[in-house]
């Protein structure tokens, strides 16, 4: 799957959030209108390493220059909708850290089967965890260029 960036600042959530909401008030995507992704540009297109289901939205996991983070859905569009076949899903158990912040998580394997690994990508921003990313990452463009 990938995506184009439209946005990237809170504001831009806005007419997402379940109730009006003045610029300064933190809404359920837990920014304000003021608040910047920093990570992101608009324009540039992402290739979607997966799909996490928080609580209250759903984000992309991306990266921009190296930075890896899970933003809201609703700052992109899509431009390619074809997911990969190797992609896992599973639910996020009540005992895990995450829970229930974050709900299910769709994407490569480790992301799916090793119950730390979004915490250690978003969160902790461990370098192994990072280098699966990436490794996983350019599997899959080296896949998308043989198909096409």
């Amino acid at each position: 799957m990938k995506v184009r960036c439209l946005y990237d600042k809170g504001g831009a959530l806005r007419p997402y959030e379940y109730e009006p909401l003045s610029k300064d008030m933190m809404g359920r995507f837990g920014v304000t209108g003021y608040s910047e992704y920093g990570g992101l540009t608009i324009g540039q297109e992402y290739l979607v390493m997966g799909l996490i289901i928080f609580q209250i939205y759903q984000a992309y996991l991306i990266d921009d220059n190296g930075f890896i983070s899970a933003c809201p859905c609703q700052l992109f569009e899509i431009t390619d909708s074809k997911l990969d076949s190797n992609w896992h899903f599973r639910l996020i158990e009540r005992d895990e850290d995450i829970y229930p912040f974050v709900q299910a998580v769709f994407g490569y394997y480790e992301l799916c089967f090793d119950k730390k690994t979004y915490e250690n990508l978003i969160v902790e921003k461990d370098e192994e965890s990072q280098r699966i990313y990436f490794r996983r990452k350019i599997e899959l463009e080296k896949e998308l260029k043989e198909q096409q």
